[in-house]
Formats: structure tokens, sequence, C-alpha cells
């Protein structure tokens, strides 16, 4: 049994519509950050029935609408959902390549409607043109360089299943020796093109909302792994990170360094500046720790004005140099406020693994470090050895 087309192409148009109405109420629930993508989506979904239905009603409204509007009509949309596909994934939109397959459409149609008139030409040609629209969209979803996800595989799964049958329609009535006499012929050719083309908005825009869910579920889990100002990995995070390397270090019997830095004279930062260049001071110093830790160091922010760096694989010395490298960097680093420079300072305390220890104990010797830095003038290093050799208890109050 060969479904009626006309049918079919009604069927496709009340589809798209429904998915496109409905998506356009979901968007508020999204993120703004997802809107710019998921409206050319939606502007590219509810195209497509007015596109269906102008080409439904051929031979009841004029040919220019029937076959050159509609067709272009449809041409567009692809290019929107194209359009929102590249945005999604972060890539370049070029203008003219994105709408140059709308004027190719629009061009085919004219030569082969009112100029060379051929209908099978005129088939093959622009099932070309939207069967390399269907590819582009697949290429980009289909990034090896990223890790590809189920939703990204789904909406290209949908591209590339009506690219896959305007292939063989290209085929199958580019070398047949009939000629397609109608648009509605009930031919199974017919009957399958239309019927894909019937269900793709569904199967597209379901695979693009997966993804638009699995970026929002991506920011989220970002937003509860990471510190907000800093970008850097924040106090949970730290400490599932921090407990690994001590059990790693401790299950091999390896070394491992833990340093706590405070900024020096950070409450005079913002009383005299204000938060928010006390908010970009830290900013400052969280970028330049990163710039300057090797790939396996851990470094979080513990809170305030506090950060953690974990070394593997470092001894006290080389936990002691790798701290005073890092209060160089931030001694060295080049920050002004109103026009004005603002001297970073960090005191640091350097604990270094014992057997037994814990992310707890380790972070605690830190502290008690860091203290006896603040107390014997800031902006310096202080380890076990320093701790062993000499007390430096001191009364007063020396936060910052």
């Amino acid at each position: 049994m060969i479904l009626d087309i006309r049918t079919t192409i009604m069927i496709a148009a009340a589809l798209a519509l429904m998915v496109g109405v409905s998506l356009r109420y979901a968007l508020r629930d999204y993120p703004a950050s997802l809107w710019p993508s998921m409206r050319l989506w939606i502007l590219g979904t509810v195209l497509q029935p007015t596109a269906w239905v102008m080409y439904g009603m051929r031979g009841e409204i004029p040919d220019v609408l029937s076959m050159i509007v509609a067709n272009s009509l449809l041409s567009f949309s692809f290019a929107k959902q194209i359009q929102a596909v590249r945005i999604f994934v972060g890539r370049p939109v070029n203008p003219l390549l994105t709408y140059m397959p709308v004027a190719v459409t629009a061009t085919l149609e004219i030569l082969f409607t009112y100029g060379a008139q051929s209908m099978r030409w005129r088939t093959v040609s622009v099932s070309a043109v939207f069967c390399a629209q269907m590819l582009c969209a697949v290429v980009a979803l289909l990034d090896w360089s990223q890790p590809r996800r189920r939703s990204h595989l789904l909406t290209a799964s949908a591209f590339l299943a009506l690219a896959g049958v305007l292939i063989v329609r290209i085929v199958y009535e580019g070398l047949r020796d009939g000629t397609l006499t109608s648009a509605f012929a009930p031919t199974p050719m017919q009957a399958a093109v239309f019927a894909l083309a019937a269900f793709f908005p569904t199967v597209a825009t379901l695979g693009f909302v997966l993804m638009c869910s699995d970026r929002l579920y991506q920011e989220l889990e970002r937003q509860a792994t990471v510190d907000s100002l800093t970008g850097i990995s924040n106090r949970r995070t730290l400490d599932e990170l921090a407990t690994r390397a001590i059990a790693a270090a401790h299950r091999h019997k390896r070394s491992l360094g833990l340093l706590l830095l405070d900024a020096d004279h950070f409450k005079r930062i913002n009383d005299v500046s204000g938060h928010e260049v006390g908010d970009e001071a830290l900013q400052m110093i969280a970028a330049t720790l990163q710039f300057a830790l090797r790939e396996e160091d851990l470094l979080g922010r513990l809170g305030g004005e506090e950060f953690v760096i974990v070394l593997p694989d470092a001894d006290e010395a080389a936990a002691r140099a790798g701290a005073e490298r890092l209060r160089h960097a931030v001694e060295s680093a080049e920050f002004s406020a109103q026009h004005r420079p603002i001297p970073l300072r960090v005191s640091v305390g350097v604990a270094v693994i014992d057997d037994g220890d814990d992310f707890a104990s380790l972070l605690r010797r830190a502290d008690q470090a860091m203290y006896a830095a603040k107390r014997a003038g800031r902006n310096r290093v202080v380890g076990p050895a320093d701790l062993g050799t000499r007390p430096v208890l001191v009364e007063g109050n020396f936060a910052g």
C-alpha cells in the first residue's frame, strides 16, 4: 500500500507546527545562553509547515508558490536549523554559505519550471541541494575533536536518514529510464521521501531538545564543582580530588606536598578599592597560579582569599621550591584598578604527607605554616623545617 502523498505532506506540516510551537513554550525554561540557537531552530521548524502546505496545494495555487517559493522556503528552514546547530556547537556561521543553498534552490526551480522544463531534473537537482544541507548539519554535529553525546548522535541520525533517502532518490530518478510525471505520483520512492520528511521535524527536534538538556546538565554540573568567581575547583571538588591524590600517594608509597596560600592584606584591598576590585584580585591570583602549575597539580579555592594546591610526587624540597615559584609569580603579576597599581602578595604554608595523613590533617599543618608566614612578615613561604627549628608564636590578629 502506497501512502497518499498529499496526505503525507499535510501530516508533515501538522507535526512540524506542533513541534515548533511546543518548543517555543519550552524555551523560557532554558538558560539565556541557549536561546540564540533554540530560536533559530524554532524558526526553521515552524517555517516547514508553511512550505509543506504550499507544496501540497500544487495545482490549486500558482506554481510560483507551490514549487519555487515552497522549496526555497524549505531550503531556508533547513539553513536556519544548520545555523542553530553550528551556534550550539560553537562553530562559526558564514551567512554566504548558509543562504547560498536557498538561492541555488530558487534558481534551479525557476530553471526547470520555466526554462528547460523537466520535472525529473528539477527533482534530482533540488534533492541534491537538500542533501548537501543535511550533510552540513551532520558534519557540525559529529565533531570528532569533541566527545559525542547520544543527543548529538540522535539529531545527526535524523539529518543523515533524510540525506540517505535523498541520495537514493537522486540515483533512482537520475538513472532510471522512466520520467517522473507528477510530484504526487504514488511510487515507492516518493512515498519513502515524503514519509521520512514527515517525521524528520519530530525526531530532529527531539534530538535538539536533548542536546539542550545535556548542555543544561553540564552547566549545572560545572556550577556544582567549580568556584563561580575564579573558575577553579571549589571546596567540595577540592576535597574529593585531594582525598583521591592522598590515597594514591599512600597506596604507591609516594611523596605529596600541600600548599595553603592566603592573599596578604586582602581586607585592605576590599576596604580601599571596593569588593569588585577584590574579586578581580582573586581572579588574577587564581589565573596566575593556574598558569604556573604543572598539569598534574590540583588547584582549588578553599574559601575567601585562601587557595589550596596539591603537588603529587613532591617531597619537602620540591614542595617548597614550587611554593616559592608560585609566590614569586603572584608578586610579579601586574594588577591595577582605577589606573593605579595594586601589589598582590601571598603567604604560603607547606605541608608534606606523612603516614596516616588525610586531607584534613595535611591542611591543618599547612594552615599552621601559613599563619607562621603571616607572623614572620607575610609574602613568604614557611614549611615543616621552619616550624621545627624556631617557634613563631606571637600574639595578635594576623587576618589578611
